[in-house]
């Protein structure tokens, strides 16, 4: 006997020429997440003046940009471009969330 195969489940396969343009913005990827993260660290440990941190969230944008076009790129599903767009949004908030945290046990400790 001989299935039928539902297509709309198969995604279509990456180009060849897709390849090069995956390698590199899953690589920007990286490093724009580090400079986001490294100078949202540095504004809020004083290494940076506060008019920084707009760079940082400059850096966020281009590493949420930099994911979409390697998910365009691959032709993800539905379900990977959701996760991936809550991965960011998590990506986001997660130093605000750890310098929140850092802030309040401060707070209640005497040094």
């Amino acid at each position: 006997m001989v299935e039928m195969v539902d297509m709309s489940v198969i995604s279509p396969g990456i180009a060849l020429n897709d390849f090069l343009p995956i390698f590199v913005s899953s690589a920007l990827v990286i490093v724009f997440g580090g400079f986001y993260v490294g100078i949202y660290t540095a504004v809020k440990v004083g290494m940076f003046k506060k008019w920084a941190m707009p760079l940082a969230y400059v850096f966020w944008l281009l590493t949420a940009y930099c994911l979409y076009i390697m998910g365009s790129l691959m032709h993800v599903g539905d379900f990977t471009a959701k996760a991936l767009g809550m991965a960011m949004i998590g990506y986001l908030l997660l130093p605000h969330a750890v310098y929140y945290m850092q802030h309040q046990v401060h707070e209640e400790n005497d040094h």
